[in-house]
């Protein structure tokens, strides 16, 4: 009870907090990376080409996702179609199919 009351009060402010503050301490970090690796600082046009280059790849990757999952839908059906395929096939070749109703040899009388 405690615990669900404090993450229904608590979890959106938790998580507007980690947006708000995330980026600061993060460029922060990579600041004294980049500071203790003697590396030259950065111009406002190489982040914004940083972002740009990140946002063109992470569309790119949910390109490659949703075509990823077509294909998967496509290959289903084919999985259920050769699966359907083997199964006649099992069935048709099976000792049950193959098993006549009635004996070869009948009386003649």
């Amino acid at each position: 009870m405690v615990k669900q009351r404090f993450l229904t009060h608590f979890k959106p402010w938790l998580f507007a907090v980690i947006r708000v503050v995330g980026p600061i301490v993060g460029y922060q970090l990579f600041d004294k990376a980049r500071t203790y690796l003697q590396y030259a600082p950065l111009n406002s046009v190489d982040v914004l080409l940083g972002a740009v280059v990140a946002l063109l790849m992470a569309g790119l990757l949910c390109g490659l996702w949703a075509w990823g999952e077509w294909c998967w839908f496509k290959l289903q059906r084919l999985r259920g179609f050769c699966a359907e395929l083997k199964r006649a096939f099992r069935n048709h070749w099976g000792p049950k199919a193959v098993r006549t109703s009635q004996p070869v040899t009948r009386n003649m009388a």
